[in-house]
């Protein structure tokens, strides 16, 4: 059906919109996932540490801004603290992660990559956010804040319904294999 002048002068409607948007987004996710698989070398590790896709995450995040807390690993993963202390746990015993106390702080266990692991899985990590910084890149600064506003939002409301942080990444990651 053609476009009503309304719908002309006001641009595309909210469902028209969302159509579009639904699409792009699993489209846009399925390519992400697809277009940066670990290396081998990495894959072999996940699997002598039984690890899947619940860990990526988490070596992403440790690869872009090592050293981290477990606690400031939890919060950019949205995860529980005992979630996340897990999930660093069997990193650290598939030899991925090492932990360590913090110096000024001996509460704390700060995480970084293995130093035999830093290079390939820095260089995954930087594969795996190709996609993204180049996005940004191509934006405007203007129009790289509304997209990031627009992602705030979408986590927003995403999240309001989520159940709490505590759930298990398993359950959030879906529960794949590697």
């Amino acid at each position: 059906m053609p476009p009503t002048a309304e719908q002309t002068d006001r641009g595309p409607t909210i469902e028209e919109n969302l159509d579009e948007l639904s699409s792009l987004l699993w489209e846009t996710f399925r390519g992400l996932k697809h277009s940066s698989p670990p290396p081998q070398e990495l894959r072999d590790a996940a699997t002598r540490g039984s690890l899947g896709p619940r860990h990526m995450p988490a070596l992403l995040a440790v690869a872009a801004a090592a050293p981290l807390s477990v606690s400031e690993l939890a919060q950019r993963l949205g995860l529980g603290l005992s979630t996340t202390s897990a999930i660093v746990g069997e990193l650290s015993r598939a030899g991925l992660l090492e932990r360590a106390e913090d110096d000024a702080d001996r509460r704390r266990t700060i995480v970084s990559l293995h130093v035999d692991y830093r290079e390939v899985i820095g260089s995954w990590a930087e594969q795996a956010l190709a996609p993204l910084r180049s996005t940004l890149e191509r934006l405007p600064a203007r129009a790289r804040a509304q997209f990031i506003e627009g992602w705030r939002i979408l986590h927003e409301e995403a999240t309001r319904t989520a159940p709490p942080a505590t759930t298990s990444a398993t359950d959030r990651a879906g529960g794949e294999g590697c």
